[in-house]
């Protein structure tokens, strides 16, 4: 009987292109090759004078054996053996090809039959160094493993733009936003804005594996890029920082939209109260103990014009109200005051391109939501009065950037809801004004389709819920849907990053923050030109 073993061991039919589409590549390897979903390869194209790259998306078992049972016959290993007849076969996702001119352009065309493929080394992705912004995040991974000379850096400029950071509980999500907070620390290129409500990100805390981590404080080369403000009066002295301060007139009333539920009688007396400030409508309630039996005719208090609008309201609505508007003072006594506010300061640092934390640990999540749509206004109204100078002719200088990020997003950007109007407003037209989010949940498919197709920078870090992954590749600017089993598989501190600027999307291993810092602190800080210059006249 003729054997079917092939033993010809100079065998020409691997690593070569036999795929025939432009958006999908397919080559054979050795059936014992050690190939991994997300790595890298080199397609090397000698008739056109291209070189290719592409992802492997998948990898099938294979052979030329026109038995299709072959492989579950008696004794198949003995009978046909696992010579070169028996394969891999890659499937990989073009990301595009560079020429002789060096530049690296989308896969409009594809490689000529048999191209060669092969393991690309560092050197070959230094198209990849020129088109890195100045916001590096860690190092680009192909497989298993890393490429460590080639750091993977956003661009600031398109922050403004807004971002996503998408990850389950346990994949490194606090420590990528640290990561990100120290290189805009370092790069001083707009400002950052977070409030934090558990304290993790000044000092440090526990990770959720709970092994000790470090906080912001920690990287003191980088310290004249942040400003923290906080009520923890221990860390204030110990570091130096800034106490925070909210004062009665940086509230307005539709900011109790989002801390209690209201009926539709109550949230027209919250709407019409909106255009007071808010020192008169905490003074208008605080005045009056009793409003069950309210009467606008016989008011004769200092609040006059509001006694005025509440005149045809139900008794049994406005003591709701009242009580809402009392709660919330009691509530937040820690910071908010009469008067005197931290946010010119706030708005201070985040122009001269500073991280700024809003520490309010042990604070509940009202709170948190309270000190967010305040500061997030007041960014918002600064930004549009000074883009409205700037129309009249009475601005002048280059328009400020400012990134604003939300945690637990979906709280405050699901589907529907007047609550939240602040935050939409920001998502729908803040880029226009300099403004960007930072979108930051585990539950994307919960967050408006609307609000995810402003977003042009989407960092994936693990999503094991199907739902979520295809909100996320209907959403991204660029195909994230051939990366579906990669994103699936990606383990704790890796993403798929996709971003303008950047021509396709990078698996990254992000750094790990405790050690990014101790690199920064050995590299001179950037800061920009005028700093510590009198820009006031």
């Amino acid at each position: 009987m003729t054997s079917l073993i092939d033993i010809n061991l100079n065998d020409t039919s691997k690593y070569r292109l036999i795929g025939d589409r432009v958006l999908s590549y397919r080559f054979a390897v050795p059936h014992d090759e050690e190939f991994y979903i997300g790595d890298i390869l080199k397609i090397t194209d000698t008739v056109k004078g291209l070189v290719f790259f592409a992802k492997v998306s998948d990898l099938i078992h294979d052979s030329n054996f026109s038995d299709p049972r072959w492989d579950t016959r008696p004794h198949t290993e003995h009978f046909y053996g696992l010579g070169e007849d028996v394969y891999i076969l890659v499937e990989a996702l073009p990301l595009g090809y560079v020429g002789d001119d060096e530049r690296f352009r989308k896969p409009r065309t594809i490689p000529a039959k048999f191209a060669r493929v092969e393991r690309p080394s560092a050197e070959d992705f230094h198209f990849l160094r020129q088109v890195m912004g100045e916001i590096e995040v860690g190092v680009m991974k192909s497989g298993q493993g890393v490429l460590q000379d080639v750091k993977v850096s956003l661009h600031a400029a398109v922050m403004r733009q807004h971002m996503g950071v998408f990850a389950t509980t346990g994949m490194g999500k606090s420590n990528f936003m640290k990561v990100f907070c120290a290189s805009c620390m370092a790069a001083r290129q707009f400002g950052l804005l977070i409030v934090d409500p558990h304290g993790e990100y000044v000092a440090g805390g526990r990770s959720s594996s709970g092994l000790p981590t470090k906080g912001l404080v920690h990287y003191q080369a980088g310290r004249e890029g942040l400003a923290v403000f906080t009520i923890d009066e221990s860390r204030r002295k110990k570091y130096g920082l800034n106490r925070l301060w909210l004062e009665y007139d940086d509230f307005r009333s539709p900011d109790l939209l989002l801390l209690y539920e209201h009926s539709d009688a109550q949230r027209d007396v919250i709407e019409k109260l909106e255009k007071y400030p808010g020192s008169d409508v905490i003074g208008f309630f605080e005045e009056n103990e009793d409003l069950s039996d309210f009467d606008a005719n016989a008011y004769t208090g200092e609040y006059r014009d509001i006694a005025w609008d509440l005149r045809n309201f139900s008794t049994k609505t406005l003591p709701v109200v009242q009580r809402h508007v009392e709660s919330m003072v009691s509530r937040n006594r820690s910071f908010l005051r009469s008067k005197g506010s931290s946010i010119p300061e706030i708005i201070k640092a985040l122009h001269e391109n500073k991280v700024v934390l809003i520490d309010i640990p042990r604070m509940s999540e009202q709170s948190e939501l309270f000190v967010l749509s305040i500061l997030t206004r007041e960014i918002m109204r600064r930004h549009q009065g000074e883009d409205a100078m700037c129309g009249s002719g009475g601005g002048s200088g280059e328009q400020k950037q400012v990134l604003i990020a939300i945690e637990e997003a979906q709280r405050v950007l699901g589907s529907g809801g007047q609550s939240t109007r602040i935050f939409r407003e920001c998502a729908m037209e803040g880029r226009k004004f300099g403004v960007g989010i930072c979108v930051v949940t585990q539950q994307p498919k919960n967050i408006d389709a609307r609000v995810l197709a402003q977003l042009n920078t989407f960092v994936v870090m693990g999503l094991s819920d199907r739902g979520d992954r295809d909100t996320i590749a209907s959403s991204a600017k660029q195909d994230l849907s051939r990366l579906d089993t990669e994103i699936q598989t990606l383990e704790p501190g890796e993403a798929v990053i996709s971003t303008l600027r950047i021509p396709f999307p990078v698996s990254t291993r992000i750094h790990l923050f405790e050690e990014y810092i101790d690199e920064l602190g050995r590299k001179p800080v950037r800061r920009p030109i005028d700093d510590g210059l009198d820009t006031s006249f």
